[in-house]
Order: structure tokens, then C-alpha cells, then sequence
């Protein structure tokens, strides 16, 4: 396993992409999962050495924001050495409207059943023509749903596909929404590792250093929180007696406790918890996996 030395210091910038995220008062569904999900590919020696994590909390919540259950909304994808969350709609009709069956259950039994696709835009692809099956378009038009799936090509190059029924975000609202899944885009090997991180498309020594965070649900929280407590945290660290994360399991709990932190703040401070504990994280390298969260 290799030894990270990963960037937490006081002018880390986060770069965001531009994916739809926020959060939608009203639903027309049974219930949601709007929630916090997280993605983040960290490039440590270009594309040679680099590191995927995928994080979610578990809370899934009826439409006028009160508890619902608590389910899980992060899953391996172990045939692809990848990864699955989903945000908004948190459940799926595969016998029609009069009987539904949660996102979660659903979604397992997806990836159980098709363990021979190729790659992860196979994967993607399959997924959104089988939502497209069980979400009635009546409801899918009134509810935001998206997934984030990642992973790693045949290639060990890390990748990052979206697939969501939303047009657009404003004042941290979905807009748009469609009433069937649009096709899934890969948002970094061919979008993004182009344009931020100078890639080439060939040689893997080519793209610079850095971090690319994709998050949706309601990330409000993350926003005013995430940098702020890696700020702490490196300040922290200037003391011999304090360290930074060194290994892909230590980064990997780092993140879950981030993660817990914001669920702490919905916990006492929103009006509606919409994220909560417990936190599933999913670190990945090109030969590694650790899964954290609870049992």
C-alpha cells in the first residue's frame, strides 16, 4: 500500500464542479434522500499515483423533512474496483406506482445483477435505462435524483460518471428536472482532468497535483464547514505532538469525521436533519479498497 502525503494546509483550494446540488423544500415523492454525498479524486503524481474517495450519510427522510429510516446510500462496486451513491428520490417503482420499493434495496440488487459489464460507463449507461423502467416519469418530473459513480478504468486511471434528471441549480434549488434520466456523463477523465489538471489524454505524468470534489444533496453545510475544519486541522498539525494523514485509510477516516462533524451541525442547529450519522466512506486506490461505516 502505497504512503500519501495529502494536501491539508491553510490555502487548500477546493475545486467544485459544476454539478446541480442543493436542496428542494417540496417533493412529490413518498420520500427522498436529500442528503450530502461526496466525491473526491485526489491526483498526487499526476495520474501514476492517485486516490478516490466517496462518502454519504444514511438518512433518508419523508417529504416534509421528518426521519424516515436510516439506509444505506454508498455501495462498492467490487467487479469495477468502483463505488455508488445516490442522492434525492429514494425510492423506485418496478411494479408500478401502487408498489414501491426503496433506492437502497433497489439499487444493491442492481449491481449484484450485472456483474458482467464492462467499465463504468457500461455500468452507468445500464443503470440509467433500468431507472428509466422503475421511476414513472410523473414522478421523477417533481423529484431531483442523481447518482455519482467512480472508479477506475482499465487503464488504473480514475474516473468520475454522473447521472441525475436535473437540468440546473439556483439559490441551492434543482431546477429543471427532467422526467427521464438523461444519459450519464464522465465528469473527469473527459472533462475535467483536461481542463484543470492539463492532462494530455496519454501520458499519465502529464496532469498536475490537486483535489476535484463533486458533491451534491444539500451541501450547504459542507461549504461553510469542510475548509474550515481542514484550516483547524493543519493548524493542528504545525505541533510536533500532532499529524497529518499519511496512509488511504487515515485520509479515508478523516473524511468520515468531517462528515460527522456537518451531521452534527444538522443535528443541533437545522431546523429540518436532513443529513445524520451514521457516515459511510469508500476509499479506493488503483490497488486498495477500504470501506468505513457502520455495520
Amino acid at each position: 500500500m502505497c504512503h500519501l502525503t495529502i494536501r491539508i494546509n491553510s490555502d487548500w483550494q477546493f475545486r467544485c464542479a459544476p454539478l446541480p446540488a442543493g436542496y428542494v423544500e417540496r417533493y412529490g415523492s413518498r420520500f427522498n434522500a436529500m442528503t450530502l454525498i461526496l466525491n473526491e479524486i485526489h491526483l498526487l503524481r499526476g495520474m501514476e499515483e492517485t486516490l478516490i474517495v466517496a462518502a454519504a450519510d444514511r438518512r433518508v427522510s419523508k417529504p416534509d423533512g421528518s426521519y424516515d429510516s436510516t439506509r444505506r446510500k454508498l455501495f462498492c462496486i467490487p467487479y469495477l474496483h468502483g463505488a455508488i451513491a445516490y442522492f434525492g428520490l429514494a425510492v423506485v417503482y418496478p411494479k408500478g406506482r401502487s408498489q414501491w420499493q426503496y433506492m437502497s434495496e433497489w439499487l444493491l440488487s442492481f449491481i449484484r445483477r450485472h456483474s458482467s459489464v464492462r467499465d463504468l460507463e457500461d455500468f452507468a449507461n445500464t443503470l440509467r435505462e433500468e431507472l428509466n423502467r422503475v421511476v414513472p416519469p410523473e414522478i421523477l418530473k417533481k423529484n431531483p435524483s442523481g447518482f455519482h459513480i467512480c472508479g477506475y478504468d482499465s487503464a488504473g486511471r480514475p474516473d468520475f460518471w454522473y447521472l441525475s434528471n436535473i437540468g440546473g441549480l439556483k439559490d441551492f434549488k434543482y431546477i429543471d428536472l427532467k422526467s427521464q434520466y438523461t444519459p450519464p456523463e464522465s465528469h473527469f477523465l473527459s472533462r475535467d482532468a483536461l481542463r484543470e489538471f492539463r492532462w494530455d489524454g496519454k501520458d499519465p505524468l502529464s496532469a498536475i497535483n490537486g483535489v476535484k470534489i463533486y458533491r451534491n444533496g444539500d451541501f450547504r453545510a459542507h461549504v461553510a464547514a469542510w475548509e474550515q475544519l481542514d484550516y483547524i486541522y493543519w493548524r493542528l498539525s504545525q505541533f510536533p505532538d500532532f499529524k497529518l494523514p499519511k496512509t488511504p485509510g487515515e485520509y479515508g477516516e478523516y473524511v468520515k469525521f468531517k462528515f460527522e462533524i456537518v451531521a452534527y451541525i444538522y443535528k443541533n442547529w437545522a431546523k429540518k436533519q436532513i443529513v445524520a450519522r451514521p457516515i459511510d466512506v469508500i476509499v479506493l486506490t488503483r490497488d486498495f479498497c477500504k470501506v468505513m461505516g457502520a455495520h
